[in-house]
C-alpha cells in the first residue's frame, strides 16, 4: 500500500504520494495508480444531487419568506395598537422591565408631569425643553413644593458639545420678611435659551390646559395639605380646601383647578423674551404684598439666575460634576472626598463587622465635613458666622429627563419649605417661596444633583436628593457604594441610609434606616456610634431620583419609590 492521506470527491480517487514513498517504489513493483473519470451513472447522480439542492433551497426561501411576513405583521400590528402613532417603541424588538429604557427616561414626582416630558420628547423636544415642561406642571400639580414663586438648581450636560454646565437660580435679597425673591421662571428660561430645542412659546401649553381643566389632588400634595392643615395654617383655603363653611382641606382624588395660573402661563410666561422676571407678574406681586411697584421691580431686576461651569472632581475611573455655592455641591464633593481617603472596596461590606465599621467611618467623616463647611459647634468656624437656617430647603420637586441625542438635565425647585411663605398669591396662582437667606452668609443646606460620568466609554449616573441638610450626605452615599463600594445603581440608591440630622442649635444627631432592630450590623453599630437613631419608616425627608446610562439603556430609579414616577422610551 502507498502511505497518504485520500480525499474523495464527485467519484474520482486521488492518492497523495510524499518524495519517500516515490524512492521506495523504485526499489519494488510499482502499483497501478487507477483514476476514475465520470460514468454516465455519476452524472445520472450528480443531476438528481443538482435537483434536490434546488428544492432545498426553494423550500427554505418559501419558509423564510413566511417568517418575514409574520414578523413584520406582527410589527405593524404592535403599531396600531400604540398608544402615539410616532411612538419609537415600535423599532425594538424586546423589552424591559418598568424603568429600563432604550432611547430617552424622564422621572418627576408626578405621572401626570412625568407623562408630559415624554410627550414633549416625542414631539422632536430635548430633554430641557421636555424639563422645563415638567417643571411647570409641577407647580400646578404640587404647588406646595414649587412654583413660579419659586427657586431651582441644575446641572445640564450637552450631549452635542461635551459640556456640562451648572444652574443656580437663588435670590440675593427677600422681596420682605418672610418672602423670597422668585427665581424658577428666569432659571428655566436662561436654560432653555441655551439649550433649548422647540420654541418657548410651546412650552406652557399642556401645564396651562391642566391648570385650567383641573386635575386629581395625588397622594404627596393630600399629605402635604393634611399637615397644613393641622398646624392651622389658613392660606390654602379656599384653593385647596373644600366648600361649605368647614373647608375641610382636600383629600385624594379631589379636583382643583387653578384659573389664575393657567392665565399666567398663557399669557404672561408664553411670552416672556429674555430670563428676567415678567413685568405683569412683578406688578401682580406689588399688589398681593402690599408693597411699593416701583421698589419691587427694582428688587427684582437684581435677581439672576447663573449659568456657570460646574464643580468637578475626579474619582478613580469616574469624573463628577455638581453646581458650585451657594447649592451644596461642594458639601457633595468634600464628603466623597473623604470616603475616598478611608480606602473603601467591597471588602467593605463582605461581612457585619466590616459593614458596621464602614458606616461608622462614614459617619465620622461626614461630621467632620459639616462641622468645617457649614460652620457647626466643634469647627474652627463656629465663632466666625457663615452657619444656615437647619430649615433651609427641607423639600422640593425633581425632574430627571435624558433625551435620545446624550443630552442629561437633573434640577430641583424648591419654595424652601412647605408651602413657602404659607401665603396664596391670588394674582399668579401660586405660592412664594421663604427662601430668604443670602448668597453671602455661607453654604446653602439644598439639592445637589450632580453627574457622575465614566472616563471610559458613555457610561454615566445622575441623580438628585433633597431634603434639607441631609441631602448631599444621602447623594454622596449612592455615588460612594458605585464608585468604591462597587454596588449596582439601584441598591446603592435603596440604602440602608445614614443620616446627620441638624438641630436648631446646629448639633448633628446621626441616624440610620434600612436596618433591621435586631439586625447584627445595627448592634455592632449601635455600640460603635453612641446615640444613633434607627429611622425606619420616618426618614421620608430626603428624596433622591437616578438614572443611569450602561450598555445602551438607561434605568430609572427613586427612594421612596412612591415620592416619584418614571417615563420613557
Amino acid at each position: 500500500m502507498v502511505a497518504g492521506a485520500t480525499k474523495w470527491a464527485s467519484g474520482a480517487r486521488y492518492q497523495k504520494i510524499t518524495a519517500k514513498d516515490w524512492s521506495e517504489e523504485e526499489e519494488e513493483e510499482k502499483e497501478q495508480v487507477s483514476i476514475y473519470l465520470h460514468t454516465p451513472s455519476a452524472r445520472v447522480m450528480l443531476s438528481r444531487q443538482k435537483r434536490n439542492s434546488c428544492l432545498r433551497v426553494t423550500a427554505s426561501m418559501t419558509l423564510l419568506g413566511v417568517g418575514l411576513y409574520f414578523g413584520f405583521h406582527a410589527l405593524w400590528l404592535s403599531g396600531l395598537e400604540s398608544p402615539e402613532a410616532g411612538d419609537v417603541e415600535g423599532i425594538h424588538l424586546h423589552h424591559h422591565e418598568h424603568g429600563v429604557y432604550h432611547q430617552a427616561a424622564v422621572i418627576t414626582d408626578s405621572e401626570i408631569c412625568s407623562g408630559f416630558a415624554k410627550e414633549t420628547l416625542l414631539e422632536g423636544g430635548n430633554a430641557v425643553d421636555a424639563g422645563v415642561v415638567a417643571m411647570l406642571c409641577l407647580g400646578v400639580v404640587h404647588p406646595h413644593s414649587t412654583g413660579i414663586g419659586g427657586v431651582l438648581t441644575a446641572i445640564f450636560h450637552n450631549g452635542t458639545s461635551g459640556a456640562t454646565k451648572a444652574l443656580n437660580a437663588l435670590p440675593t435679597e427677600r422681596l420682605k420678611p418672610g418672602f423670597g425673591a422668585p427665581l424658577l421662571l428666569q432659571g428655566l428660561r436662561l436654560l432653555h435659551r441655551k439649550y433649548g430645542g422647540l420654541p418657548w412659546a410651546r412650552l406652557p401649553g399642556r401645564p396651562a390646559k391642566l391648570a385650567r381643566e383641573g386635575f386629581a389632588v395625588d397622594e404627596i400634595l393630600a399629605r402635604a395639605v393634611a399637615r397644613e392643615a393641622a398646624g392651622g395654617a389658613a392660606g390654602l383655603c379656599p384653593f385647596l380646601c373644600g366648600p361649605g363653611p368647614g373647608q375641610a382641606p382636600k383629600g385624594v382624588g379631589a379636583q382643583v383647578t387653578n384659573e389664575k395660573l393657567a392665565t399666567v402661563l398663557e399669557e404672561v410666561v408664553r411670552k416672556m423674551r429674555g430670563d428676567s422676571f415678567p413685568e405683569p407678574l412683578a406688578r401682580d406681586l406689588a399688589r398681593d404684598l402690599s408693597l411699593d411697584p416701583q421698589s419691587l421691580a427694582e428688587t427684582l431686576r437684581h435677581q439672576r439666575a447663573v449659568l456657570s461651569s460646574p464643580l468637578v472632581t475626579e474619582l478613580d475611573d469616574f469624573t463628577l460634576a455638581v453646581p458650585p455655592a451657594p447649592s451644596a455641591g461642594e458639601v457633595l464633593i468634600q464628603l466623597v472626598g473623604r470616603a475616598r481617603r478611608l480606602g473603601l472596596s467591597w471588602a467593605s461590606l463582605a461581612n457585619d463587622v466590616n459593614t458596621s465599621s464602614t458606616y461608622r467611618d462614614l459617619l465620622n467623616a461626614a461630621q467632620q465635613v459639616y462641622q468645617k463647611l457649614l460652620g457647626l459647634p466643634g469647627s474652627p468656624r463656629e465663632r466666625g458666622g457663615g452657619r444656615r437656617s437647619p430649615d433651609t430647603a427641607p423639600g422640593g420637586s425633581h425632574v430627571l429627563v435624558v433625551d435620545g441625542t446624550g443630552n442629561i438635565l437633573a434640577m430641583v425647585g424648591s419654595l424652601n419649605s412647605t408651602f413657602g411663605a404659607k401665603t396664596f398669591s391670588p394674582s399668579t396662582g401660586s405660592f412664594l417661596s421663604d427662601f430668604t437667606g443670602s448668597r453671602d452668609s455661607g453654604l446653602v443646606y439644598w439639592a445637589c444633583p450632580g453627574l457622575l460620568r465614566s472616563k471610559a466609554g458613555e457610561d454615566y449616573m445622575v441623580l438628585v436628593s433633597s431634603g434639607g441638610a441631609d441631602a448631599p450626605f444621602v447623594s454622596a452615599q449612592a455615588i460612594i457604594s458605585v464608585v468604591y463600594l462597587e454596588r449596582s445603581a439601584s441598591d446603592a440608591l435603596a440604602g440602608p441610609r445614614l443620616y446627620l440630622h441638624v438641630g436648631r442649635q446646629g448639633a448633628l444627631h446621626k441616624a440610620v434606616s434600612g436596618l433591621k432592630s435586631d439586625s447584627e450590623i445595627f448592634a455592632h453599630l449601635s455600640r460603635e456610634v453612641p446615640g444613633l437613631e434607627l429611622v425606619n419608616g420616618t426618614a421620608e425627608g430626603v428624596t433622591s431620583t437616578l438614572v443611569e446610562s450602561h450598555l445602551g439603556h438607561k434605568r430609572a430609579y427613586a427612594h421612596p419609590q412612591t415620592c416619584a414616577f418614571v417615563d420613557g422610551y
